[in-house]
């Protein structure tokens, strides 16, 4: 009989000693156990609570059609539809009367019809109507099918499913407000658990390798290895960091990523940035890991183009596709082998233990480049104790007057700085230097709620600190 692998689960320690010997193979042959705390997202896990806290995309709006739509969400089988009025519907999947799946309901001019014995439901899932019963029958007074809050934005079905009474407002993000701005929505699915995905975007390191050094996906800027600094903002509603590489005796690229709790991240540009000076390009992806289960999630987002925002093509986003390199899977389009020879982010992040598995964190062994990802656990284990009071939003009874502007600092530089002769002095420069930069974009977010004076005012101090930093050096 074969061993009960949980019961022989070795701890991290024991786990450490085994691998720190050659040839420790058969030392290292049973995992640790999984990490759970911070993975798992189903219904009552601590994870899974916090996460139902925030509105979330589900799908693309050009998705949903005249059928409904099955999807699974936060480890939830639901139906999301829009009825002919144009109101959006996310319903648990069971008729409350007789169990039929909603898969087969009509959609109908206010909700959706049961096929089974043609009960109506509203969007809310109020029941309208029970076709079957007597004209005075009172029972679709006492009853309602499960249903979850949804709406659209710019183009992503959005869904609230929380406790009732703390649901926040839809959020509005600081990006749908830049003159000019427009959005296209995408989603790409992974087969691997949510968090082994949205580390990723606090890894710059990987950028290096990954995408440039082993495979050629992005331009080769990306193989310089950046001074990187992570910090929190907020006391931890969200996490930076800056990347500050020398590309030339005169050229120094700052770029700042910022992610947003639970799940949001705010890409710049993977594209060619082009001759310096160039003080201000705000993030051009809005991306949001969004669980699953707990062995699969999908990243829903919108790519912001138009003046300011330019590469890519928008015409390449929609359901399972983006114009960002190595977000899909190539199955169809490519050999195992060429796959194998060509790795790119989903080929990472799918295989990472395995791939539809929990992560096994005890079996890591993290270096200093890894502060991003460490920080990221740490962050949310403090959420989940209670600790970080701002990483939770605020009921919309406590907002009457709307929600509040999540802004992200996420931006691009090209600043003209000369090289310092010693090396190792010109790395901290550059360190000093993003992180001035940093500040002033900032300073810059948080002076007004008006996008345009922002993008004024943050180009204004960029230029500044360069200014500042040329006369210094």
């Amino acid at each position: 009989m074969a061993p009960d692998e949980t019961k022989l689960a070795k701890p991290k320690s024991t786990l450490r000693k085994a691998a720190a010997q050659p040839y420790s193979g058969y030392l290292q042959r049973t995992p640790p156990a999984p990490e759970r705390h911070l993975t798992e997202i189903g219904a009552g896990t601590p994870m899974g609570e916090y996460f139902r806290r925030f509105w979330h995309p589900i799908c693309l709006s050009e998705e949903l059609t005249d059928i409904p739509k099955n999807i699974r969400i936060l480890g939830e089988d639901l139906i999301v539809f829009r009825d002919k009025s144009g109101s959006v519907g996310l319903f648990q999947p069971f008729c409350c009367h007789r169990g039929a799946h909603l898969e087969n309901g009509i959609v109908s001019e206010r909700g959706l019809r049961c096929c089974y014995h043609g009960w109506l439901f509203d969007v809310d899932g109020t029941v309208l109507e029970t076709p079957g019963e007597p004209p005075n029958s009172t029972l679709k007074d006492k009853v309602f099918q499960g249903a979850y809050p949804a709406t659209e934005i710019k183009g992503l079905v959005h869904a609230y499913m929380g406790p009732p009474e703390l649901k926040p407002h839809p959020p509005h993000y600081d990006l749908f407000d830049v003159p000019g701005a427009k959005f296209a929505p995408f989603s790409t699915p992974f087969p691997n658990n949510w968090l082994q995905s949205h580390e990723n975007n606090v890894d710059p390191v990987h950028t290096v390798f990954l995408h440039q050094r082993i495979t050629e996906q992005f331009g080769e800027p990306w193989a310089v290895l950046p001074h990187i600094v992570w910090d929190l903002t907020n006391n931890g509603d969200g996490l930076t960091h800056l990347d500050g590489r020398r590309l030339d005796p005169e050229t120094v690229w700052i770029r700042f990523v910022h992610c947003l709790v639970p799940n949001c991240s705010f890409i710049p540009s993977t594209w060619d940035l082009g001759a310096a000076p160039l003080y201000y390009q705000r993030a051009l992806y809005m991306r949001f890991t969004v669980p699953i289960d707990d062995e699969h999630n999908i990243v829903l987002g919108w790519r912001v183009h138009g003046e300011g925002f330019p590469g890519g093509d928008a015409d390449l986003m929609g359901p399972g596709r983006t114009d960002m390199e190595g977000q899909v899977d190539r199955a169809e389009t490519m050999s195992y082998e060429e796959m194998q020879r060509t790795p790119d982010d989903f080929q990472a992040q799918a295989t990472l233990w395995g791939g539809q598995t929990l992560p096994l964190h005890g079996a890591e062994h993290l270096g200093s480049t890894d502060r991003g990802v460490t920080l990221m656990r740490k962050t949310y284990r403090n959420i989940l104790d209670g600790k970080i009071l701002e990483a939770f939003p605020k009921p919309a009874t406590e907002e009457p007057d709307g929600p509040k502007l999540r802004s992200n600092y996420s931006f691009d530089a090209l600043v003209n700085v000369k090289a310092l002769a010693d090396g190792q002095a010109d790395f901290k420069m550059i360190g000093e230097l993003g992180a001035a930069m940093a500040q002033a974009a900032i300073d810059a977010a948080q002076s007004t709620d008006d996008q345009g004076l922002r993008d004024q005012k943050t180009k204004a101090a960029i230029k500044a600190v360069e200014a500042a930093y040329q006369a210094k050096h």
